[in-house]
């Protein structure tokens, strides 16, 4: 399923994590007979922990791939990470013509330290580049206002993180499949976060694929990895 305000679903403000999180569950009541199994990476990933925290009767499972766990860490990346939030929502509103905004996207400023580039596109090729602009298209700009804002604005943090509760992942009984991607190449779930996870998740199983960036390999279509490691997961729970 697309969030609110993401791909093809309706542009419907506001976008905290409270909202994504009562959206899934109603999704997930309205159109599962039975205990489902939440696939998220990045904010999904987050918000299926929450589903899995709150709704233990609905969540049979969570695969959860590369995203923050403790609130600190979203702060962190949203400071780390302001020139991609700050330029995408700038982007989202852009209505030019594709190949204009295609151009855009590759020239967008960047600046995170660790990745040692200045502009988006270096690196990616056009297919990357592109797909990132069909998302843009396909995106609400308000969903990243308070992202872009939150690494210095305390009030749009809060606002973020609100439904969010680090406290309650001790509560979350079923499996949940850990998959780490490399942060040398743009993964944000360090080391730190994954024994944090181990410790407070009783059921959890952690697998770290170094080829994989922060999209799981799903943008570059290097899928065969991530579906070895899901499948076997599903399989398991058989």
């Amino acid at each position: 399923m697309d969030f609110r305000g993401h791909g093809k679903s309706r542009r419907s403000p506001p976008y905290r994590y409270k909202d994504h999180i009562s959206d899934t569950i109603a999704f997930v009541e309205r159109n599962m007979k039975e205990k489902t199994v939440l696939f998220g990476s990045s904010l999904g990933g987050m918000i299926s922990l929450m589903v899995a925290a709150k709704r233990p009767d609905i969540v049979k499972a969570v695969i959860f791939g590369d995203a923050n766990i403790r609130s600190a860490n979203v702060h962190e990346t949203m400071v780390n990470y302001h020139s991609y939030w700050e330029g995408w929502r700038r982007l989202a509103c852009y209505n030019g013509n594709t190949q204009d905004l295609v151009k855009a996207v590759a020239e967008m400023p960047v600046n995170v330290p660790s990745q040692g580039k200045s502009k988006y596109g270096e690196g990616l090729d056009i297919i990357s580049i592109l797909n990132r602009s069909t998302c843009l298209r396909h995106l609400d700009p308000i969903v990243l206002c308070d992202w872009a804002k939150g690494g210095e604005d305390a009030e749009a943090f809060r606002n973020v993180m609100q439904g969010y509760e680090e406290e309650l992942l001790r509560r979350i009984t079923c499996p949940v499949l850990l998959i780490q991607e490399n942060v040398k190449r743009g993964a944000i779930m360090t080391d730190g976060e994954v024994e944090y996870a181990l410790s407070v998740l009783p059921h959890a199983y952690h697998i770290y694929i170094e080829e994989y960036d922060h999209n799981l390999g799903l943008y570059s279509w290097k899928k065969v990895r991530l579906l070895q490691a899901a499948n076997t997961f599903l399989e398991s729970l058989r």
